[in-house]
């Protein structure tokens, strides 16, 4: 009886620890088989991640490439639109402000412009000239152009004109200016076309 009971007992716990053992052995397989599949995961979501900043990488350098050329192309354009404009207003400069500065020629050409105005309407004009050329000028239309300047027309001065003259009725409905800067912008809008193609031919 004893010897069975013994029998019995032995059975009972080689069949637990075997079934623990086999039930062990799947936790393992199972865990093991979790992890694997985890880490793949992993390394599937670092391909992709990896896959995108590459992307992303390639597709900012493309940009900023593009954006440091468009940047250099708008800077090279500047610079010779810069290029030539100053250079037609250094040619255009000195012989326009010495032209219109003339005392002689702004006489004559106020004479014209005022002698060809609507002689059936009022000659109320304002004639505008620079101030450092008052002395000279005032003398020149006492005498040459006092026939004018009794039809009610009347001189005036300005500190900031360097050169030229400007032409207003006395209302102030308009103003025909003929400044040195005037006359350096309507030859400068002839000059540049040809000024650049000297300079930068094919541009």
């Amino acid at each position: 009886m004893e010897s069975r009971l013994q029998e019995l007992t032995e059975k009972l716990y080689k069949e637990g620890v075997e079934k623990a053992n086999n039930e062990a052995s799947s936790i393992i397989a199972k865990a093991k088989a979790e992890a694997e599949q985890i880490i793949d995961n992993a390394k599937k979501q670092a391909l992709v991640v990896k896959q995108n900043s590459e992307k992303d990488a390639e597709q900012l350098a493309t940009r900023i490439k593009s954006e440091i050329k468009m940047a250099g192309d708008q800077a090279v354009s500047i610079l010779k639109q810069e290029i030539v404009d100053l250079l037609s207003k250094n040619a255009l400069g000195a012989s326009i402000k010495d032209a219109v500065s003339s005392k002689d020629l702004l006489v004559s050409v106020i004479k014209e412009i005022i002698s060809k105005w609507d002689m059936s309407k009022p000659m109320d004009l304002d004639v505008i000239l620079p101030e450092k050329l008052k002395g000279d000028l005032e003398k020149a239309f006492k005498t040459e152009g006092s026939a004018l300047l009794s039809k009610g027309s009347e001189l005036k001065f300005e500190n900031r004109m360097n050169g030229g003259f400007k032409i207003a009725p006395k209302d102030g409905s308009f103003v025909l200016s003929f400044t040195d800067e005037d006359f350096i912008k309507f030859f400068q809008s002839f000059l540049r076309p040809k000024a650049k193609e000297i300079l930068f031919p094919g541009a």
